[in-house]
């Protein structure tokens, strides 16, 4: 009676190729203030078009001005815009500089720190509250995205980003994207 042995061999080829790609990636993870500056840029569209729009950006419009604050307003002020007085308030959210505004390389924050910028945000029991400081819709996921592709491919437009991104998106093989 003979007996037949069969033996199964299996190669593993690549891992050279993946352990440089995964030091890319490890690499790339140490600094996100590419995309935390594009946030920053978002944001402060937003806010303008928040200012512009009188609130409707934020999802609410902000509710008029009683008509003697109004009044009052102009003899005092001027015919300025709804929420602009001296400007600062409009130039701190729409520029995002200065003071509580900083991107690093793993952590941004973004607002302003003048001291009445809460009661617009939070209203008081003379004044209706009025959405200045808000998160856009799909803000984060959009920004989670950019900090995706980021890790996978690379900064955009170098050599390694169009390298990836073509060869993911043409064969949709992880091998084609470690050969070198």
């Amino acid at each position: 009676m003979a007996i037949y042995k069969r033996f199964i061999s299996i190669r593993i080829t690549g891992v050279r190729q993946l352990q440089r790609y995964m030091l890319g990636v490890g690499r790339r993870s140490s600094s996100f203030s590419a995309q935390f500056r594009w946030a920053r840029r978002e944001l402060a569209r937003w806010n303008a078009d928040n200012f512009s729009t009188l609130g409707s950006a934020s999802g609410k419009a902000w509710n008029a001005l009683d008509r003697e604050y109004q009044a009052w307003k102009i003899i005092n002020y001027g015919s300025l815009p709804t929420m602009v007085r001296t400007g600062d308030l409009y130039r701190d959210l729409v520029t995002l500089r200065g003071g509580p505004n900083h991107v690093g390389h793993k952590e941004a924050s973004f607002g302003t720190d003048l001291e009445y910028a809460k009661f617009h945000q939070m209203g008081t029991r003379f004044m209706p509250a009025r959405k200045i400081v808000f998160e856009p819709v799909d803000f984060q996921e959009e920004l989670g995205n950019r900090i995706l592709e980021h890790l996978i491919y690379g900064p955009k437009g170098t050599h390694m980003y169009k390298k990836a991104k073509s060869m993911i998106f043409r064969s949709r093989s992880a091998t084609d994207l470690l050969r070198p």
